[in-house]
């Protein structure tokens, strides 16, 4: 029994290893009315959290979005703080290869190079991950009542503790 004990301990303590050895980079963007351009006024707020692997090959997202109604789609920008840009991936919605949204959030989801549906922020992974910590990348929801964007963040490092 000892001996099981120990060899479950170590495997446990590779597979955390692997995960963490697995993970890269952070990013966060806090979801408001506020930060789109031109502002709205609504209480719809949201989150999203992606973390990069990494070999900046493949990034996962989550996406929370509190009091929105009938969200339509979510979707990462290229444009700095401000400014209006392209679509540069889908996260959620309206698109083929997109996910369905239920109105309040999207996990474990993640893109990759071939996610990149145009490339001003470039066109792979790394590239946009380059663009993210430029300041040059945000993720914008959709929905029936601000189809041109009810909430917004620019995506930015996030702190260990984010």
């Amino acid at each position: 029994m000892p001996k099981l004990v120990a060899t479950m301990m170590i495997l446990a303590l590779a597979l955390t290893v692997t995960v963490v050895a697995d993970a890269g980079e952070t990013f966060k963007a806090r979801l408001r009315g506020d930060q789109e351009v031109p502002p709205v006024v609504t209480d719809t707020t949201g989150r999203a959290k992606i973390q990069i692997n990494k070999a900046l090959t493949e990034g996962e997202f989550t996406l929370t979005v509190r009091d929105g109604i009938r969200v339509t789609q979510a979707h990462f920008h290229c444009a700095s703080a401000g400014v209006n840009g392209p679509v540069v991936v889908f996260l959620a919605g309206l698109h083929a290869a997109g996910l369905n949204v239920d109105g309040k959030w999207v996990s474990n989801a993640t893109f990759t190079d071939t996610s990149i549906v145009n490339t001003a922020c470039g066109a792979t992974v790394a590239a946009l991950v380059g663009s993210m910590r430029d300041g040059n990348v945000y993720v914008n929801v959709h929905t029936v009542a601000h189809p041109a964007g009810e909430v917004r963040g620019q995506v930015e490092a996030a702190a260990d503790d984010d």
